[in-house]
């Protein structure tokens, strides 16, 4: 059991107790057996979002002031302040390793404040004796230079920069496949310090500002570093991608949690559903192959394999992930997780018949729609009813502006959706009143 359902249980254990659901020997047992939870103060937080917070701000300030009158001054006293500042983050760096080891705001904030005097002073240095170099090998460097700070310190800001900083770079390398890919490997630096954020504790506001940003970057890098030698491939690798983050993210399920606390398992349901709604579009698949970003060149020369290669350990991950859930015959879950095997059936089928693909997209969200009303209605749960039947809506709506049918008719359509959201809330909300 993690942290928050402890928590909510040593809550629940002196109710139970008076009602006499359990003895005040049992509660005792389970108080020693799960131990003290030690869990981050809102003042902790507060302290560490200030504290990275004040360090940005000192940074940026020093930086302008930097570059107040820079020009007048000379070459020597240019190069002595371009090192001030970062010589000032070391030693706080330092000092807060020596002093404050277990305060994770001064170890943020320290790493942050550092992590942007390393980038300044690279800059201001390279500028002073007009080093060469373009932006991408700039942002490189100064990445590769701060992730060491990530393990260091143990601090999750300067893994959010560099994260941010490698898809910046890859992205300068747009046109060259070769380099772009790099990113993959740049970003799993990061996934050991990922891992420990996790299991210090999965649902804080470390791991789920580290999850928001590695699906944000990974997202882009996937845009320009994948499918470049595959026509059409990014409607199997995005789902692929969504559909790895929305497993990984119901690896471990506490309903105690809201929805910012676990960005992976929701930002990946939206990403699935939104794929597979443009996939019932025809214009998708009709002009699949002109909108593909492939380059010119051999796709089956080696400069190609590591495209392949990431791409293919993408999408099996994906099915495996898929799998699993299936052979734990869990429907509900697996069933928003089968776009990805959807999207290869008809990436592979569309040039036998263009209807095809847009069949299966329009038969699986109503299924899946459906699917969720029902499990709604088992566990009368109206927020998930609700899902469900926004998601039938937007469906049919789709379906009914993409048709030629007449106004009268898509009026009245909308009129027996509008009606049967009312219904279903009303019923719903009756039986909840009457269960409890």
């Amino acid at each position: 059991m993690n942290k928050m359902g402890i928590k909510w249980l040593y809550q629940e254990l002196p109710e139970l107790i008076v009602r006499g659901v359990v003895t005040q020997e049992a509660a005792d047992k389970l108080r020693q057996y799960y131990g003290e939870v030690k869990s981050i103060s809102k003042t902790t937080v507060m302290l560490i979002i200030l504290g990275t917070i004040g360090a940005l701000l000192i940074g940026l300030g020093i930086i302008l002031l930097l570059a107040h009158n820079w020009e007048q001054l000379s070459r020597f006293t240019r190069a002595v302040l371009s090192l001030v500042p970062l010589v000032i983050g070391q030693a706080l760096a330092l000092w807060v390793l020596w002093k404050r080891p277990q305060s994770g705001a001064f170890k943020e904030g320290s790493a942050t404040f550092l992590s942007l005097m390393v980038g300044a002073s690279i800059a201001l240095i390279s500028q002073t004796y007009n080093i060469p170099g373009d932006t991408g090998t700039f942002i490189l460097t100064w990445m590769l230079l701060i992730i060491p700070l990530v393990y260091l310190m143990q601090a999750s800001i300067p893994a959010v920069i560099y994260l941010i900083g490698i898809t910046a770079w890859s992205g300068t390398h747009g046109d060259n496949p070769i380099m772009a890919v790099l990113f993959w490997p740049l970003a799993a630096i990061t996934m050991p310090h990922f891992i420990w954020a996790l299991r210090q504790e999965m649902y804080a506001l470390r791991a789920a500002l580290f999850s928001l940003t590695m699906i944000i970057c990974v997202s882009y890098a996937a845009s320009f570093s994948l499918g470049k030698t595959w026509p059409g491939s990014w409607v199997i690798i995005f789902p692929s991608i969504y559909s790895v983050f929305y497993f990984l993210g119901r690896l471990e399920v506490n309903k105690i949690t809201t929805n910012w606390q676990r960005p992976l398992r929701l930002i990946g349901a939206i990403g699935l559903f939104i794929l597979a709604f443009l996939f019932t579009f025809r214009y998708i698949w009709q002009y699949l192959d002109e909108y593909s970003y492939i380059t010119s060149g051999n796709t089956v020369s080696l400069s190609s394999l590591p495209d392949y290669i990431i791409t293919i350990a993408i999408i099996a991950a994906a099915l495996l992930l898929f799998y699993d859930k299936v052979k734990l015959k869990n429907i509900t879950i697996s069933l928003l997780g089968a776009v990805p095997l959807l999207a290869i059936i008809a990436y592979f089928f569309r040039g036998q018949s263009i209807v095809l693909p847009l069949m299966i997209f329009n038969l699986y969200l109503f299924i899946l729609s459906l699917s969720r009303m029902i499990a709604g209605i088992r566990s009368n749960n109206l927020a998930v009813i609700n899902t469900g039947m926004l998601m039938l809506a937007i469906l049919i709506i789709a379906r009914f502006f993409d048709s030629d049918i007449s106004f009268i008719i898509k009026g009245l359509v909308f009129i027996i959706v509008g009606i049967g959201f009312l219904v279903t809330n009303a019923i719903l909300a009756r039986r909840m009143r009457g269960v409890k």
